[in-house]
C-alpha cells in the first residue's frame, strides 16, 4: 500500500502531546492549522503544501491560514517544529523506560554476561515494540520527519531545526550508551539513532506487512553490539 494511502487512513489518529490547558480560540485555530499542515506535508510534500491546501484540509477559511501565517514557508517550518516536538516526546518515553531498566542493575552486575544478555533481551523487546508501534500509529510524523531531513538540502533555513531535532534525540541515546561505553558513547548513540530511524522509514510503506522479524533482529543486534555481546 502506498505511503500516501496509509497516511490518509490515519489522519483521525494524529494527536498532539501538548499539555492540557485552557487555550484561547486563536491558539486552538493556530494549532489546528499546524496539525493540518503536518498532514498535508505528509501527503503532498513541501511543494504541494500551500495555504489553500492546508485550509481545505483543516476545513477552515483560507483567510484564517494567511492571517495566522502570512508566509507559507514560516508555516511549513512551524509545522516541522511541532512534528519534531511530538516525536521527541514519544522517544523520551521509551528511552526513559530503557534507562530505568538499565539503572536498576548494579554496575558490577552489568559485567556478568548472563545479566547483560537478559538486559539486552529486555531492552530489545521494549525498543522493537516501540518501533513497530511508531510505524503503525505514527506514520504521519515519521513521513514528515523524513521529509524535513531531506528538505535541508534545498532549504538551508531548516538546518538549525534539524540540528536541534537530532541533538535532542541523541542525548538520551548517549545516556543509555554511556552505561556500556565510557570513552565515546556519542558515537554508539549516533549509530543506534541512525539505524533505528532508517529502519522505521524503510517500513512506512508496509503497514499491512511490517517486517517484525527484521525489526526485532536488527534491534537485538544493535543493542547487543552496544553492550559488547555477541
Amino acid at each position: 500500500m502506498p505511503v500516501k494511502d496509509i497516511i490518509t487512513t490515519k489522519m483521525t489518529k494524529q494527536h498532539t502531546n501538548m499539555p492540557v490547558k485552557r487555550r484561547s480560540k486563536g491558539e486552538k485555530t493556530r494549532e489546528k492549522i499546524l496539525i493540518a499542515a503536518i498532514e498535508v506535508l505528509a501527503l503532498n510534500g513541501v511543494k504541494g503544501t500551500t495555504h489553500r491546501a492546508i485550509a481545505s484540509h483543516a476545513q477552515i477559511q483560507l483567510s484564517l491560514t494567511t492571517y495566522y501565517f502570512k508566509d507559507i514557508q514560516e508555516l511549513i517550518h512551524q509545522a516541522f517544529r511541532l512534528n519534531s516536538e511530538q516525536i521527541l516526546s514519544r522517544a523520551d518515553t521509551i528511552l526513559a523506560a530503557t534507562f530505568i531498566a538499565t539503572s536498576k542493575i548494579e554496575k558490577k552486575e552489568l559485567r556478568k554476561t548472563t545479566v547483560k544478555e537478559a538486559l539486552c533481551q529486555q531492552l530489545s523487546n521494549m525498543t522493537s515494540e516501540y518501533l513497530v508501534d511508531n510505524i503503525k500509529h505514527h506514520a504521519i510524523s515519521l513521513a514528515v520527519e523524513q521529509l524535513m531531513l531531506t528538505e535541508i538540502q534545498v532549504t538551508p533555513e531548516l538546518r538549525l531545526l534539524v540540528q536541534e531535532h537530532e541533538l535532542a534525540q541523541l542525548v538520551p541515546y548517549e545516556k543509555l550508551c554511556s552505561f556500556f561505553n565510557k570513552i565515546n558513547p556519542e558515537l554508539d548513540a549516533k549509530i543506534m539513532y541512525t539505524v533505528f530511524s532508517q529502519l522505521q522509514y524503510s517500513q512506512l510503506a508496509k503497514q499491512v506487512s511490517i517486517d517484525n522479524a527484521l525489526i526485532t533482529h536488527t534491534t537485538r543486534r544493535i543493542i547487543a553490539w552496544i553492550m559488547s555481546l555477541k
